[in-house]
């Protein structure tokens, strides 16, 4: 099943790997992706950033009640709506309803992220403030709806400089380079050689876009460390698992996933489970190139990796190489 997946030809470059507690029990690849060739994971970057406010939370530097206008500059929050309102705990939860600049269609009626896939480039924090200052909020705060938008990382990322005085490159090599040892786990500067990523049967490319989205979509690393980290993430090696033990996960526009604690969840109902060899829940991340990072409470299961294609959800293969490992443990 999991080679059948990869044999799809709309997938041209892939790289999967899956862990059960310590032991690999699956390491695929595909056309010019290795193990240990550099990948861009774009939205699971939300998970590093995740761990550095952790720890600053771990640090007595934050709090959850933290309010974006206790510690970032007034030119910046008057720009968004009722940040005076907007803590710690709602960016984490993604329940702050500030609209998504990537994806929201603005007063013009474009959308910032056909236009990046159409031609790459930069987009700075200056001009996502000002698309997200066009845009009107999307779910009440903190209600029983969260809505998923990259600026409640980017936030998240200012603060943490701002309660730091550190450099974007400085927080991460701190949190979780230095303690994991990663050697090949950078903010994207856009000018890495990586595999093309489709759209179908398109190359399509967001790579300098990605370079510029530091804390919501910007590392580049290789699945062997990309599983590392999520080994550690889960495993309570990079901050104390309070902080995602027990998690309220709510719906967010991309049906069916939910977030909550700073991460992704998936389940799948008990009839659909039983193809799965019961398998019902994951958590962790995605990204827009077809990355992915999950782990399965049940089973003690890890799977990372990428597809390199922005048309083809993993989704069922997951749980498919789930349902495989619990099967020949």
């Amino acid at each position: 099943l999991m080679t059948a997946f990869l044999k799809d030809k709309s997938i041209h470059h892939a790289t999967l790997l899956a862990y059960q507690g310590n032991r690999q029990f699956l390491a695929e690849n595909k056309g010019d992706l290795t193990i240990d060739t550099p990948i861009s994971i774009a939205s699971i970057s939300k998970l590093y950033t995740d761990t550095i406010v952790f720890q600053l939370l771990d640090q007595g530097k934050l709090t959850y009640s933290t309010q974006l206008t206790e510690v970032l500059p007034k030119d910046l929050t008057d720009r968004l709506p009722h940040a005076e309102l907007v803590t710690v705990r709602h960016l984490i939860d993604q329940t702050s309803g500030f609209p998504n600049h990537e994806t929201d269609r603005q007063t013009n009626g474009k959308i910032l992220m056909d236009s990046i896939l159409e031609e790459d480039r930069r987009v700075e924090w200056d001009e996502a403030l000002g698309i997200l200052s066009t845009l009107s909020s999307k779910s009440s705060l903190g209600g029983k709806r969260a809505y998923y938008a990259d600026v409640n990382a980017m936030l998240l990322g200012k603060i943490a400089e701002a309660v730091t005085g550190k450099s974007p490159e400085s927080l991460l090599d701190d949190a979780v380079c230095q303690p994991l040892n990663l050697q090949q786990t950078h903010w994207a500067t856009g000018n890495e050689s990586l595999a093309p990523t489709y759209k179908r049967q398109d190359i399509v490319t967001c790579q300098q876009y990605l370079a510029s989205q530091f804390y919501q979509g910007g590392i580049v690393t290789s699945n062997r460390e990309l599983m590392r980290f999520i080994r550690a993430f889960f495993g309570g090696e990079l901050f104390s698992p309070t902080h995602i033990s027990n998690p309220t996960f709510r719906p967010i526009q991309f049906h069916p996933l939910r977030y909550g604690s700073g991460m992704m969840q998936l389940t799948v109902s008990p009839i659909l489970s039983v193809f799965f060899a019961g398998v019902r829940e994951i958590r962790g991340h995605s990204g827009i190139t077809g990355s992915f990072a999950f782990y399965c409470p049940e089973k003690d299961i890890f799977v990372t990796g990428t597809i390199n294609q922005f048309s083809k959800h993993p989704y069922p293969m997951i749980f498919r190489v789930i349902a495989a490992g619990s099967k020949s443990y």
